[in-house]
């Protein structure tokens, strides 16, 4: 029955009304349930689908790198960045790599007649000018110190042990086969003198020739030690110093002269072994001191074609002092330079010697590329030693 405008539900009408929507709920919350199911296993879909795309990348990074796979089953694998840099880690602690010194001391040292500690005054002389930790060249210099006689140097045993706590000495030992130079006597005929090596100076050639072997590949540069030749004050500035001004106006130079003897000569490294070998060729012939001399001023044909006009330097301050009254290889002089004073002839050859007449404005000899570039007078300081 139609109602009319205005008129009041019956209540048949609303009780049919009430039924219908009863009906309707259940079936209503079972449509939105399977609505959440299905957007759920989308989801978890997505989810399933993205941590097998990470396995399998991880997988196959960790393939890459030779190693085995072992993830958990509930831990979630990282993201694929993360997994490469997690594979390419180190496995092994990186190999160390050692840098080169900038200065390496070659020091040989055998006992002294009367026992005299001139190793352990020699040494000290070396850690007093050592760098402070402030300094730029601090860790920069090794003092390498070589017990060439063998057993029984117990001025080198007291010396390892009173300096190993300090990393600028090294300590070796290099003698040779006792068998070979024990009670060794040269005969009559070749007994040796200043010119002529007998077998004592003919040991000592090869003990420096020794040292070098030890030395090289240690440091930029080398300088010869003598175990009775002390560092003077300053003395490792001055060696910068003379380092620097030479390699600037003569940035090929072959040896640089700053004290006598076997002493005060500068190499660089990669000079070391072609000299070594250049000792021991010819150890018979002239002693180290001057074998060296041969072999920087280019003497000989062999040193000649070596030196190739490489220039050797003199530098005008000797900067080591003698200790002792006796020189082991012996001096052409009887008295030797004290600190920062000249060092030129009679004490040094000519060929290498500072010469004042040439180059008095000048700390070095040969001076022509420094002309015009002020020198620093190390001379001044010889005064606190007079």
């Amino acid at each position: 029955v139609k109602r009319r405008r205005g008129q009041a539900p019956t209540p048949q009408r609303s009780m049919a009304k009430l039924k219908v929507r009863k009906a309707t709920l259940p079936w209503l919350f079972v449509g939105l349930s399977c609505i959440a199911l299905i957007v759920l296993h989308q989801s978890t879909s997505q989810l399933t689908d993205r941590d097998a795309h990470y396995k399998e990348e991880l997988q196959r990074l960790r393939a890459l790198a030779g190693t085995q796979v072992t993830t958990h089953a509930t831990t979630r694998p990282p993201a694929p960045a993360a997994a490469a840099a997690f594979v390419n880690r180190a496995t092994t602690p990186p190999a160390t790599t050692t840098k080169k010194l900038w200065l390496a001391v070659g020091l040989p040292t055998v006992p002294r007649l009367n026992d005299e500690d001139y190793l352990g005054t020699t040494l000290n002389a070396f850690a007093r000018e050592l760098f402070p930790a402030e300094s730029m060249l601090a860790g920069a210099v090794g003092v390498f110190v070589v017990n060439v006689h063998g057993a029984g140097h117990k001025r080198f045993d007291e010396a390892k042990e009173r300096f190993s706590t300090n990393p600028a000495f090294r300590f070796s030992e290099k003698a040779e086969d006792p068998a070979l130079t024990a009670n060794r006597v040269d005969p009559p005929h070749v007994a040796g003198n200043a010119n002529r090596p007998g077998w004592r100076v003919r040991k000592q050639t090869r003990d420096v020739a020794s040292v070098l072997r030890i030395v090289h590949d240690q440091a930029r540069y080398f300088v010869f030690g003598e175990d009775d030749m002390a560092l003077c004050d300053h003395g490792f500035r001055a060696m910068a110093y003379i380092i620097e001004r030479a390699s600037r106006f003569y940035p090929d130079w072959l040896a640089i002269r700053a004290s006598f003897g076997m002493n005060g000569i500068f190499l660089k490294d990669a000079d070391l072994l072609p000299f070594a070998d250049y000792l021991e060729e010819h150890q018979a012939r002239r002693p180290p001191d001057h074998l060296v001399v041969e072999w920087f001023a280019g003497e000989r044909d062999q040193s000649k074609t070596y030196k190739n006009n490489r220039p050797h330097l003199g530098f005008r301050w000797n900067i080591f002092s003698h200790l002792g009254t006796k020189s082991t290889l012996g001096s052409r002089t009887k008295r030797m330079p004290g600190c920062f004073e000249m060092l030129t002839t009679p004490v040094v050859f000519p060929v290498e010697a500072f010469l004042k007449t040439k180059c008095p404005r000048q700390d070095f000899t040969p001076c022509e590329a420094m002309k015009g570039h002020p020198m620093l007078d190390w001379g001044s300081a010889r005064g606190v030693y007079q």
